[in-house]
């Protein structure tokens, strides 16, 4: 198993470079990684009147998950495994405000945009959980995301249902996740 995590590492680095993420914190072990980007997809409408549409600027964050792996690669239950990784996240949310904060863009920055197959508890976080409308794009991004899925759940009995492996958008305007955090930051 050892020699897979190290292979994927490696995949992980390239991606890293090719893909041109930034961390947000790497000293403070910070599980994000960032980049900016202009979004693509349908308009999205937020429960606080946000709407992110055509060409906004938005912050896509990727979970560290060669970083994740390797810290809960001993936790024998899925669901300890579940609530380290939603703490780990919410410890990280206000090293993501600081990071918006302090960015040159931060005016241009509408929200913050992800993509997962774990999407459930988001909410609790601040986030907003969006299908992916376009069908190629989602097909792409379940291709990407299975493997990773399945080498985070090596060793156990217990796999996803199909139905629960569908990609789906996390999001959070600026304004949520600044009223929610600063504080913390």
């Amino acid at each position: 198993m050892s020699i897979v995590i190290r292979a994927w590492s490696l995949l992980d680095k390239f991606y890293f470079y090719c893909s041109r993420l930034e961390y947000v914190n790497q000293e403070a072990k910070n599980i994000f990684r960032v980049k900016l980007l202009k979004y693509r997809g349908q308009e999205l409408f937020l429960a606080n009147g946000t709407s992110i549409r055509k060409n906004d600027t938005l912050l896509k964050i990727h979970l560290h998950n060669c970083m994740l792996i390797g810290e809960t690669l001993n936790m024998r239950n899925d669901t300890k495994r579940a609530l380290y990784v939603y703490k780990r996240v919410e410890e990280s949310m206000p090293g993501l405000v600081n990071f918006i904060r302090n960015h040159p863009r931060k005016d241009d920055i509408k929200g913050v945009i992800g993509i997962t197959l774990l999407h459930r508890g988001v909410s609790r976080l601040g986030f907003e959980v969006k299908d992916i409308e376009n069908s190629y794009y989602r097909r792409a991004k379940q291709f990407y995301m299975k493997p990773l899925f399945l080498l985070y759940h090596l060793n156990k009995q217990q796999r996803r249902k199909k139905e629960h492996m569908v990609p789906k958008f996390l999001v959070i305007s600026k304004e949520r996740l600044l009223g929610k955090y600063l504080q913390d930051a």
